[in-house]
């Protein structure tokens, strides 16, 4: 009976691995590609948006504090 089990228990879990690669997941991928394609499209200045990225960057940078955290200042 055990041996029954636990070939039964070994074919489900193979079903459930070979589900995974089943060809309805090229719909996936596909959905994907409909997102790059509509960020491809969108166009726009490339540069300006990378300069605003690394002004926004170095600002964030310039906000941190000098000195280092201590998480044992209360307990001292």
């Amino acid at each position: 009976m055990r041996w029954l089990l636990a070939a039964l228990a070994l074919a489900l879990a193979a079903s459930a691995a070979q589900a995974q690669n089943a060809p309805g997941q090229m719909n996936v991928n596909a959905a994907q590609q409909i997102g790059q394609h509509a960020a491809k499209a969108n166009g726009g200045d490339k540069t300006s948006e990378a300069k605003a990225n690394d002004k926004a960057y170095n600002a964030a940078l310039h906000n941190l504090p000098d000195k280092q955290y201590d998480p044992w200042h209360g307990v001292r």
